[in-house]
C-alpha cells in the first residue's frame, strides 16, 4: 500500500527530526502541514480485509477486495456478495469545479469512475474539506493527492500563467530531487498535456481553483502504460521490478522489498517542495565585526512591525575604516544550504546553485569597492560567540573582508552592500524585505526583484548602506561592557542592572512592567558573545513568591520571558571625581519575546559604581582588601528566601542605590527602589541606610506601549543593610501594616570583578 506508507513516513520523519536545527525544524516552525494518510477509509479497510483476494472480471478487471478503488457507498464488506461490488463513489471524481464535466468520470453508479450523485457528496470528501479548514484560506501554499500508480505528476493548467510557472517549478524540484537518488526514479510532469478549464473532478483541481496554489496528483511508482508513454525506457507495472506484468493492475501492488525505499525517498522529496513553498529567502540581519577586538561595529536588522511590513534598524557602534580587517555576518530567514553525510556543504540533490553568496560593495556613483573577501563559510554550530547560526544551521553566512581605500576618495563615503544568493531550491532573495512575502492570487506577493518590481523570481539585496572612513575621527575605545545601572532616558521608570562577573559572564536584571502595567522583573546570565555584546537568551521571570513570612522557596518557578541583547558603542572619556578619567558606554538594547516580537531601546548609564572599572583596565588595578562600600557591591539574598533578592551599589556621586526584587502579599512580582542611601563605614561593617524607598503605584505597559509619563512612584518605607564581606542583615520597615517590618540574614550572590576593593 505505497500511498499511505508514504504519508505515514512524512509523519515519522517530522517526529524523528523535529529538533534537527535545520530542514525539518524550519518547516515545523514555518508551515502548517496537514497529512491525511488515507482518505478513503472504508475502501482501504476493505483492501486490508482481503490482502490476497479480489473480485475480478475479464471485461472490467478487479473491482473489490485488495483492488477496491471506490468507497463503500451502498456496499457491504463481504467479497462474495457480488450484487453490490460495483457500487460506491470514486472520491477522485467527486469534486468541484469540474465535477461531471468529463468523459473521464461517469454518472453510472456501476462505473469505476462514478462521480457520485452530486459534487462533494461523500463524507470522505467532506472530511477532507474540514481538514482544509484547520488553517486560514489565505495560508494555503501547496496541495498534493497521493495515488498509485504510473510514476507521474498529474497537474491541471490554470488560467493564471504565473501559477502555472510556479507549479511547474515545484514539480521540477520534486522530480529533480527524486531522480538524484541512486535508483534514479523520474516523475514526469504531465501537466503539459492538459489545457486550462478542463478537469475530471479530482481533488487537486478543487484545491488549485479554490486556493490558487500549486496542486497535483502524485502517482507513485511503478511506471504505467500511459499514452503517450511517460517512461518509454521502462517496461511498466510489475515488470519494472522483474515481474511478469500479466495485466495492467499489478502496478497497484508494490513489491514489499521496495516499500521502505519508496516511502523514505518520497517523503524527503516532499520536504523539498514544502521548503520552497514555505517562502523565498530574505536577509534578516547584517553585522560587521572588527577582527582586532572581536567587537560588533555595525548592526542592521529587519524588525517586523506589522503582518506585511518590516522596518530596517541600523546602528554604528564604532567607525568602519579602510585597510582594517573585518568580518561580515549575513543572516537569512531560513536554512540556506544542504549538508551531506560528511557535514560538507553541498547542493541539495537535484539542484545546482552557487554555494556562496555573491557579495560586492557599490558606491553612490555605481563604482565597485574593492573588498578583498576571504574565508567564506556557512555556519552550522550554535555557539556562545557572535560566530553562530541564528535559528537554524546554515541560516548564517560569514566572510572576512578588508576595504581598500579609493584614490582621491573623501574621508567618509557611503557604500551599499549588494548581496545575491539563492536558497536550496534556487529561489533568489526578496529584494525588498520591508514588505513581507506572502501568497495570494496564485503567486508570491511582496516578492520584489532588484528594481523593486513585483516578481516571482526575486533578485539581490541592495538595502543596507555603511559609511566608510579613511581616517579615524574620535577619541574613543572599544571595551567590554562594564558594571553599571543603565536606562533609556525616554523610558524613565524602568532600567537594567548589569554586573560583570568572572569567566566573561554577565548578570542582567531588568526592572520593568508587564503588558498590563504591573511590576515585573527579569534576570539572566550568559557569557559575552562579542567584546561589546551582552546576550541573554533566556530572561527568567520568577513566580510563586509572596511577601513576608509566608514566603516558601519551594513554590518559586522560573519561566523564559524572551531574550535580551545589548550592544555597546565605543566608550567615551569623562572626568570623574578627583579629576579621574572614566570611560562610559552608550548602547542599544533589543528585546525579543518568545513569539518573536521585538522592540528596542537606547542605553546609557544612570550611574557608575565606585571602585568598578572596565575589564579593559584590569591590568591597571591594584586591589585593596579594605572593607568599604565599594567592596560589597553586587547582588545579595537570604538563602531561606531563594527566589528574591536585592542589588546594591555605591555610586561615584557618593550615594548608594538599592533595587529589591520581591513580591507583594498576593504573590505578584514587585520591585522597590531607593537611590539616596547614606553610607557609614566602620571597622568590619558597611551600613547603608535608605530613609525613603519607593514602590510603584502606577506602572506602564511593557514594550513599545511604554509611556514614561504613566509611571508613578510613591514612598513605601525604609531599608537598612549592614554588610560584611560574606554576611549581613537586611532590615525593612513600612508604615503600611500589610508589609510591616522584618529582618533577613543575607549573603552575596554575585560580586562584580575588576573592583579596586576586593572583599574576601
Amino acid at each position: 500500500w505505497q500511498s499511505p506508507e508514504t504519508l505515514t513516513q512524512i509523519i515519522t520523519d517530522f517526529h524523528n527530526k523535529s529538533n534537527d536545527q535545520s530542514f525539518y525544524q524550519y518547516l515545523l516552525e514555518s508551515a502548517a502541514i496537514i497529512t491525511i494518510p488515507t482518505n478513503n477509509i472504508d475502501g482501504f479497510l476493505q483492501t486490508q480485509r482481503y490482502p490476497t483476494q479480489n473480485w475480478y472480471s475479464d471485461d472490467i478487471g478487479p473491482r473489490d477486495g485488495r483492488m477496491r478503488r471506490k468507497n463503500l457507498l451502498d456496499t457491504d464488506e463481504i467479497l462474495n456478495s457480488q450484487d453490490d461490488f460495483l457500487n460506491g463513489v470514486d472520491l477522485n471524481r467527486n469534486n468541484n469545479p469540474y465535477w461531471a464535466s468529463s468523459n473521464s468520470s461517469s454518472d453510472n453508479p456501476s462505473s469505476i469512475v462514478f462521480h457520485g450523485p452530486s459534487s462533494q457528496s461523500e463524507p470522505e470528501t467532506q472530511a477532507r474539506l474540514t481538514a482544509a479548514n484547520l488553517i486560514d484560506a489565505d495560508q494555503f501554499r501547496l496541495y498534493t493527492d497521493v495515488h498509485s500508480f504510473s510514476q507521474v505528476h498529474f497537474a491541471n493548467r490554470s488560467f493564471n500563467n504565473r501559477l502555472n510557472i510556479l507549479q511547474s517549478r515545484v514539480l521540477a524540484d520534486f522530480t529533480n530531487h527524486h531522480s538524484a537518488y541512486p535508483e534514479g526514479k523520474v516523475y514526469v510532469d504531465r501537466s503539459s498535456f492538459t489545457t486550462a478549464g478542463f478537469g475530471i473532478g479530482a481533488t487537486d483541481e478543487y484545491f488549485q481553483s479554490t486556493y490558487q496554489i500549486p496542486s497535483w496528483t502524485l502517482e507513485i511508482e511503478p511506471s504505467g502504460l500511459l499514452n503517450p508513454d511517460a517512461h518509454a525506457n521502462l517496461p511498466g507495472v510489475s515488470a519494472d521490478y522483474g515481474g511478469f506484468a500479466n495485466n495492467f493492475h499489478d502496478g497497484f501492488i508494490l513489491p514489499e522489498s521496495e516499500i521502505k525505499r519508496v516511502r523514505e525517498q518520497l517523503s524527503e522529496s516532499f520536504m523539498v517542495v514544502w521548503y520552497g513553498q514555505a517562502g523565498p529567502p530574505s536577509i534578516t540581519q547584517l553585522r560587521i565585526i572588527d577582527q582586532s577586538n572581536n567587537a560588533i561595529v555595525f548592526d542592521a536588522e529587519w524588525d517586523i512591525t506589522a503582518a506585511v511590513g518590516r522596518e530596517l534598524y541600523s546602528h554604528y557602534f564604532d567607525e568602519i575604516l579602510t585597510n582594517h580587517n573585518y568580518s561580515l555576518l549575513v543572516r537569512f530567514d531560513k536554512p540556506m544550504r544542504y549538508r551531506d553525510n560528511s557535514n560538507n556543504v553541498q547542493n541539495l540533490p537535484g539542484q545546482t546553485v552557487a554555494i556562496n553568496p555573491v557579495i560586492s560593495g557599490i558606491k553612490a556613483d555605481n563604482s565597485v569597492v574593492e573588498l578583498n573577501l576571504q574565508n567564506p563559510r556557512w555556519i552550522d554550530n550554535k555557539t556562545s560567540s557572535w560566530e553562530s547560526y541564528h535559528f537554524y544551521k546554515d541560516d548564517t553566512f560569514i566572510v572576512d573582508f578588508t576595504i581598500n581605500p579609493s584614490n582621491n576618495s573623501p574621508v567618509t563615503e557611503t557604500m551599499t552592500w549588494r548581496i545575491a544568493v539563492s536558497d536550496m531550491v534556487g529561489q533568489a532573495l526578496d529584494s525588498d524585505p520591508s514588505t513581507v512575502v506572502n501568497w495570494a492570487s496564485g503567486q508570491w506577493q511582496n516578492y520584489e526583484d532588484v528594481n523593486g518590481t513585483s516578481s516571482i523570481s526575486g533578485g539581490s539585496d541592495n538595502n543596507i548602506e555603511i559609511d566608510i572612513n579613511s581616517e579615524t575621527t574620535g577619541n574613543q575605545r572599544m571595551q567590554q561592557p562594564q558594571t553599571a545601572l543603565y536606562f533609556d532616558p525616554n523610558r524613565n521608570g524602568e532600567g537594567f542592572n548589569l554586573e560583570t562577573l568572572g569567566n566573561d559572564l554577565r548578570l542582567l536584571q531588568w526592572y520593568t512592567f508587564d503588558e498590563q502595567g504591573n511590576d515585573q522583573w527579569m534576570l539572566g546570565t550568559h557569557p559575552l558573545i562579542a567584546e561589546n555584546v551582552v546576550y541573554v537568551p533566556e530572561m527568567l521571570v520568577a513566580d510563586g513568591g509572596v511577601f513576608g513570612p509566608d514566603f516558601n522557596p519551594d513554590n518559586i518557578s522560573l519561566s523564559n520571558n524572551g531574550s535580551v541583547e545589548m550592544v555597546f558603542e565605543a566608550a567615551q572619556p569623562i572626568l570623574g571625581p578627583n579629576e579621574e578619567t572614566l570611560w562610559i558606554q552608550m548602547g542599544q538594547m533589543k528585546y525579543t519575546a518568545p513569539d518573536g516580537r521585538k522592540f528596542r531601546t537606547n542605553l546609557e548609564p544612570i550611574s557608575l559604581p565606585t571602585g568598578i572599572r572596565s575589564p579593559t583596565d584590569i591590568d591597571l588595578i591594584e586591589p585593596s582588601n579594605i572593607l568599604n562600600a565599594s567592596g560589597i557591591i553586587g547582588s545579595w539574598f537570604d538563602p531561606t528566601r531563594n527566589g528574591e533578592g536585592f542589588h546594591i551599589q555605591e555610586t561615584i556621586n557618593g550615594n548608594a542605590v538599592i533595587l529589591w526584587y520581591s513580591f507583594d502579599i498576593s504573590g505578584s512580582q514587585k520591585w522597590f527602589i531607593g537611590s539616596d542611601g547614606v553610607v557609614t563605614e566602620t571597622d568590619g561593617n558597611v551600613q547603608i541606610s535608605f530613609a525613603q524607598v519607593f514602590e510603584v503605584v502606577q506602572g506602564s505597559r511593557f514594550g513599545t506601549e511604554f509611556d514614561a509619563s504613566e509611571v508613578e512612584l510613591a514612598p513605601w518605607g525604609n531599608i537598612e543593610v549592614n554588610l560584611q564581606c560574606a554576611t549581613g542583615t537586611f532590615y525593612f520597615e513600612s508604615p503600611d501594616p500589610i508589609y510591616g517590618s522584618g529582618t533577613y540574614s543575607v549573603i552575596p550572590i554575585t560580586r562584580p570583578i575588576v573592583n579596586e576593593f576586593e572583599c574576601q
